[in-house]
């Protein structure tokens, strides 16, 4: 269990770094704004997974509002690194599956698809995890990012936390 948590650490020292771009949108300072209360890093849990978390300074508002300053929603990856500063949800589709249709991807495409949930409250239950997360069968790990009204990723930042899932894997 030591090792596990260690991997889970590592992983999340990681992915405070991931999608760094150039050093002019780099801030070299942590973030505190969000934080996450569940799952705990480490922490065991069972299915559904509520993820919940405290965010000040920033205006959670409805996917598809106008983009303004300090205004946004949230967006949670599973198992999976967030888009670049900059880049929309849409740059997460690699596949022909939304050409052509007006609104793709859309927050039930990212869920089923992506195991990218969308939210603008503070909260989000995760009914199922794949099984087999990338740190082990039952391990997982989340990272929550602010992406703005039109869905384009809000700066570098990010907030990561490991868990395992009890019991079957889903």
């Amino acid at each position: 269990m030591a090792i596990r948590l260690r991997v889970l650490l590592a992983l999340g020292c990681a992915l405070l770094t991931a999608g760094c771009a150039s050093g002019s949108e780099m801030s070299f300072r942590q973030d505190k704004r969000l934080t996450i209360v569940s799952p705990g890093t480490g922490k065991t849990v069972r299915l559904p997974v509520k993820v919940s978390w405290t965010m000040r300074d920033f205006t959670a508002v409805r996917p598809g509002s106008p983009v303004r300053a300090g205004t946004g929603y949230y967006a949670i990856f599973l198992d999976k690194y967030p888009m670049a500063p900059g880049k929309s949800l849409g740059s997460l589709v690699t596949n022909g599956d939304c050409a052509g249709v007006s609104g793709c991807p859309d927050a039930a495409y990212l869920a089923q698809h992506l195991n990218v949930f969308v939210t603008s409250g503070t909260s989000y239950t995760i009914d199922a995890v794949p099984s087999s997360g990338t740190l082990g069968s039952s391990s997982h790990y989340l990272t929550i990012i602010l992406v703005d009204g039109a869905g384009r990723r809000i700066g570098d930042s990010s907030w990561t936390t490991g868990f395992t899932v009890a019991g079957a894997a889903s």
